[in-house]
């Protein structure tokens, strides 16, 4: 699995192609979108591993929107926000996303250059940790991760928007993927163990 695939989503047009000029110029797959819908539509094909939001997209839904939703689309996908100004309000809704950081505006390419870098490498850190999580579907890792967050089954199905049988079978499938015994919690215990980094 390649590292190294960015989302760039900012209704700023000028701030995108900055931003993406710099991440090109560093070795980075990236794609600019400058709305929610077309960033959604571009998550299945282009499979980043690291999507940079503006928090604030103008109209309509925000980047803490998307991020939600990618997230769900898309499990392994991390976020980084871009903001110029926000309200405490507005930090705390992106704080549910659990973004790796935020960078704000204006900034300086030495700020992004390290930045994304420090991202990517955790990103990778995170999911090559232990190889057996490749063998785990999106849907299977997004479930071990909240399941790392000490999640209950009913709490993941909400979150998911799926029935409480379906995680509990998806649980049941993470166990045998993980050769785990069957005992009480061992699938927590593996989930704090290897996913915390």
């Amino acid at each position: 699995m390649l590292y190294n695939k960015i989302l760039i989503l900012e209704d700023d047009m000028i701030v995108g192609i900055d931003l993406q000029e710099l991440l090109n110029q560093a070795g980075y797959d990236t794609v600019l979108l400058h709305n929610y819908n077309d960033a959604i539509s571009h998550l299945k094909s282009f499979k980043p591993n690291l999507a940079i939001c503006d928090i604030n997209l103008g109209q309509g839904e925000t980047g803490i929107d998307f991020a939600k939703y990618a997230t769900i689309l898309l499990p392994t996908l991390e976020i980084i926000y871009v903001t110029a100004f926000s309200t405490h309000q507005i930090i705390e809704k992106a704080e549910s996303t659990q973004p790796l950081n935020y960078i704000i505006k204006p900034w300086n390419e030495e700020q992004i250059k390290v930045t994304v870098k420090r991202a990517l490498s955790l990103i990778k850190n995170k999911y090559a940790k232990n190889e057996v999580i490749e063998k785990l579907s999106l849907t299977e890792y997004k479930i071990l991760d909240l399941i790392s967050q000490q999640k209950k089954s009913k709490e993941i199905a909400i979150e998911l928007f799926v029935s409480e049988k379906t995680i509990r079978n998806h649980r049941y499938n993470i166990i045998k993927k993980l050769k785990l015994p069957n005992e009480n919690n061992s699938l927590l215990k593996w989930a704090l163990t290897n996913l915390h980094l």
